[in-house]
């Protein structure tokens, strides 16, 4: 269960920094280039475990990018996701998938839970489609900064 963002402060599992431009962009970009890794007809039932991490990775990195760029450094994921939901960065239901995905994803990294390649295809579908609006949002983001 994410709990609010003030929690994840008080813990240090969430810390403010120094906002980053290029920090931000950097993560974009690799974001992107994992992205950009993955083929869908190269989804195996072997593969897609990884696949998936891959595909999960390539979303918290974009989403990490908007963190950044509000001064802000994640140490845990669910830390992540609780300051978009304070923030109200993301649409409710990309919160509710990547938590999903979070939650999958620590199965399959801690527990050695396979996913399947039905699974494997909508992350990666999910993370195709929802990275451009992330990277809509961080330069939204870092062009608003610069009229302040």
């Amino acid at each position: 269960m994410t709990r609010e963002f003030e929690y994840y402060l008080e813990k240090n599992l969430a810390k403010r920094s120094v906002i980053n431009r290029s920090l931000a962009k950097s993560l974009m970009e690799k974001a992107e280039l994992r992205l950009k890794l993955l083929n869908e007809d190269k989804i195996t039932d072997e593969m897609a475990s990884i696949m998936f991490e891959e595909a999960y990775e390539a979303v918290r990195e974009a989403s990490q990018s908007l963190m950044q760029v509000k001064g802000f450094k994640p140490y845990s994921h669910d830390a992540l996701i609780a300051f978009l939901i304070k923030e109200k960065l993301m649409p409710e239901q990309f919160i509710k998938s990547f938590d999903r995905y979070r939650i999958l994803r620590n199965k399959s990294v801690y527990e050695a839970q396979r996913v399947s390649i039905e699974t494997c295809k909508e992350a990666l579908q999910f993370a195709k489609r929802r990275i451009p609006e992330v990277k809509n949002k961080l330069f939204s983001l870092l062009n608003s900064n610069i009229m302040q």
